[in-house]
């Protein structure tokens, strides 16, 4: 029996990505209204004023509805269309910085997982930020499409506790499933159940009676799972939980939960050598690149033996990888407690509470679908732990039993040193996995390198890599560990956008400390354009006001001489070149209503810098009203959009045809992206391409596909 009846009391949503199909009622069903109301019950008291929104049904390999992925709106407004809500989903994550306070940060969306079987945990995880659904599902849509064909749609999502898999068909029947960090691919349905199929068989075999025993576990959790809740409920944390770090995933979750535990560990309990420096790397698993990796992180990943092909960790060589990794930055009294989880002994509840209490992060496995996350707290009496996630939501509550094993690797630090440096000034781009943001600084100017040392030691070595973290040079070495330094940037350091430093700290010849720039800040040798001032973008001029005089920003202009252009079509009416930020235009030039543009740049000792965008302006005369036409809306239509002040383009989508779609094509003519039209409606593209990575700035076209015709927009993305 389908599980469509339910779905019908939800909200009726604009969704550009299809809703996943709902399967069959599995043994020992919950029926969809008591998930509903068990998701309900939980947001009123976890996200007060929040609203629901969509419920993405969970599968099993066999077809059965498993479990509800229920959504929520937590700021009191109506649940949005899904081109939106993965719009807002990616903003949100560029947010989060080295110094978010997590426990503070809130999303516009909460997600609640429901289990549809009374032998899983009733609630799942929870927690702030949306499910696979919104924050994968296109890029893994445009992976599908390369080998499926562009009619390939999302057609599952399977939930093998606790992990999601996403399956794509086409119209012929053919179809793929992917992974959440697409570390696996199956070329077909039966491929995938054949594999989950195995895995279950082999556990059985290996342990054997503790999916029953879980099972019974749960079953009970469902029998008070409406019961008030006591006046024992608690939460506890290790101190200062909120600013543990959140790093991107990569080479696996496990090398990346050890990370943050020893970010953690490095920041707040006087271990600064763990987090030496960060650096990029591409990721092949992920297909994507990287960009601000603890080098921590390779260091986990090597010691715990991780099969960096695909991401997995065996249980066996977590806790010895996370003490050698200590042990290796010389903490030799750093040691890890090492306890298996199962339902014999309430899933190592014991050590995950008292380890907490003692201020212990840890590495906590969930061992049923061998995911590793980073704990850094507990509640109880309903027995969650608290997480950071390698995937796209960076803290949640997750239930701490499930039908299998866990594992849980908590590291008690050394006394550590009182000497910690901390990098303050730069920190290059801090924005989450991202690039391009950062500082940008001149070759021959000076810059003031600070941090923060606690206790000064010695002397603070600074190096410099100018090829995102995979090479070093030194920049200054035996640098007093007074917090400063005025570093002269030297003729050697080449116009780049991979520039990091590193610091490392020294009480006499003892290394105590060291600390790096999050992400890449640029260094420039030929000048940015100086910013230009006026006359306003756009604007018209009344004859009343002029003379015209071009004019950009002389305080930022960095740059010896700057160069005025103002054109018109391909000629150039006007130029001048000199010292003066001003540019006065004589009158004589001007016809009325007719358009004008200018651009500039700028010169120093290593030459001319680029040319800036243009900006334009006309001439009305002045006593005469200016008759405004009566727009008509055009079918479809965008407006230039500036990347950084902006997170998503919208289009004005007017005679969109439902099974309609949007594609954006660079200035070369090359497809950028693809967005499915539902109905017309304003539809947003958060400026990514099919693979997740941000465009860059410059000429893009849109055209709207599905109609009799199919008209083109022109999309200028400014910097």
């Amino acid at each position: 029996m389908r599980l469509f009846a339910g779905l019908c009391a939800l909200v009726v949503l604009s969704l550009a990505m299809p809703m996943p199909e709902a399967g069959s009622n599995p043994p020992n069903a919950v029926p969809f209204e008591t998930a509903r109301k068990v998701a309900l019950t939980l947001a009123a008291n976890e996200f007060p004023g929040a609203k629901l929104g969509t419920a993405i049904p969970y599968l099993d390999e066999d077809g059965n509805t498993v479990a509800w992925m229920f959504h929520f709106r937590t700021d009191g407004k109506a649940f949005p269309g899904y081109d939106q809500v993965a719009a807002d989903v990616q903003a949100e994550r560029l947010t989060l910085t080295p110094n978010t306070d997590v426990s503070r940060w809130r999303s516009r969306y909460a997600h609640i997982l429901v289990s549809a079987r009374r032998d899983r945990a009733p609630v799942i995880r929870f927690g702030y930020g949306t499910s696979e659904y919104y924050a994968i599902a296109a890029r893994a849509e445009a992976r599908a499409r390369q080998t499926l064909g562009s009619d390939a749609r999302l057609s599952r999502v399977y939930f093998i506790s606790p992990s999601t898999y996403l399956e794509f068909a086409n119209g012929s029947g053919k179809s793929a499933v992917f992974s959440e960090h697409f570390e696996r691919t199956w070329d077909s349905r039966a491929a995938f159940t054949g594999y989950v199929t195995g895995a279950r068989a082999q556990y059985r075999q290996q342990h054997p009676g503790e999916e029953e025993a879980a099972a019974g576990y749960e079953s009970s959790r469902w029998d008070h799972v409406f019961d008030p809740k006591t006046a024992g409920l608690s939460e506890t944390f290790v101190p200062d939980y909120g600013l543990a770090p959140f790093y991107d995933w990569s080479y696996g979750c496990t090398p990346t939960s050890g990370a943050m535990v020893c970010g953690y560990v490095d920041r707040f309990q006087k271990s600064g050598r763990l987090v030496q420096w960060y650096f990029q790397r591409y990721d092949a698993v992920e297909g994507e690149t990287d960009w601000q990796i603890p080098y921590v992180q390779r260091e986990c990943a090597i010691e715990m033996l991780t099969d960096t092909s695909y991401g997995g960790t065996s249980f066996n060589f977590i806790s010895n990888g996370l003490f050698q990794v200590g042990y290796g930055h010389g903490y030799t009294a750093w040691s890890v407690t090492n306890t298996m989880g199962n339902s014999g002994n309430d899933w190592a509840w014991a050590t995950i509470t008292s380890q907490i209490n003692a201020g212990h992060a840890m590495i906590w496995s969930a061992g049923w679908e061998s995911h590793s996350l980073a704990c850094f707290g507990y509640r109880t009496d309903d027995k969650y732990v608290y997480v950071h996630n390698t995937w796209w939501a960076p803290a949640e509550w997750w239930a701490h039993s499930g039908g299998g094993q866990s594992h849980v690797a908590a590291v008690t630090p050394d006394a550590g040193d009182v000497h910690n440096l901390r990098l303050t000034y730069p920190l290059g781009d801090t924005l989450y996995n991202h690039t391009g943001a950062g500082e940008v600084f001149y070759v021959g100017d000076t810059v003031r390198i600070t941090w923060e040392s606690g206790t000064p030691a010695t002397t603070v070595d600074i190096d410099i890599s100018t090829d995102g973290g995979r090479n070093w040079d030194a920049a200054a070495a035996g640098v007093a560990d007074s917090g400063a330094y005025h570093w002269y940037v030297p003729p050697s350091v080449p116009t780049c956008d991979s520039v990091r430093l590193r610091l490392y700290q020294y009480n006499g010849s003892t290394l105590t400390s060291a600390d790096g720039t999050f992400g890449c800040f640029h260094t420039r040798r030929e000048p940015l354009p100086p910013p230009q001032v006026a006359p306003p973008n756009g604007l018209p001029i009344r004859s009343d006001s002029l003379p015209v005089v071009l004019t950009v920003d002389s305080v930022k202009a960095a740059c010896d001489s700057i160069h005025f252009k103002l054109v018109q079509g391909t000629d150039t009416l006007w130029e001048q070149n000199g010292s003066s930020a001003h540019c006065p235009l004589p009158d004589s030039m001007f016809v009325y209503n007719k358009i004008y543009k200018w651009i500039v740049r700028g010169y120093n000792q290593w030459g001319w810098g680029p040319w800036s965008t243009a900006w334009s302006f006309r001439i009305i005369q002045s006593g005469v009203e200016e008759v405004t036409p009566v727009a008509v809306a055009p079918a479809f239509s965008v407006p230039a959009v500036n990347r950084l002040a902006s997170r998503s383009v919208q289009f004005d989508v007017r005679a969109g045809a439902p099974g309609g779609r949007v594609i954006v094509y660079d200035a070369l003519g090359s497809v950028v992206r693809e967005l499915a039209v539902a109905q017309p409606s304003r539809l947003s593209w958060d400026m990514t391409d099919a693979a997740g990575r941000p465009v860059a700035a410059g000429l893009y076209f849109a055209r709207l596909t599905g109609g009799e015709s199919q008209p083109t927009a022109k999309l200028v993305l400014l910097d």
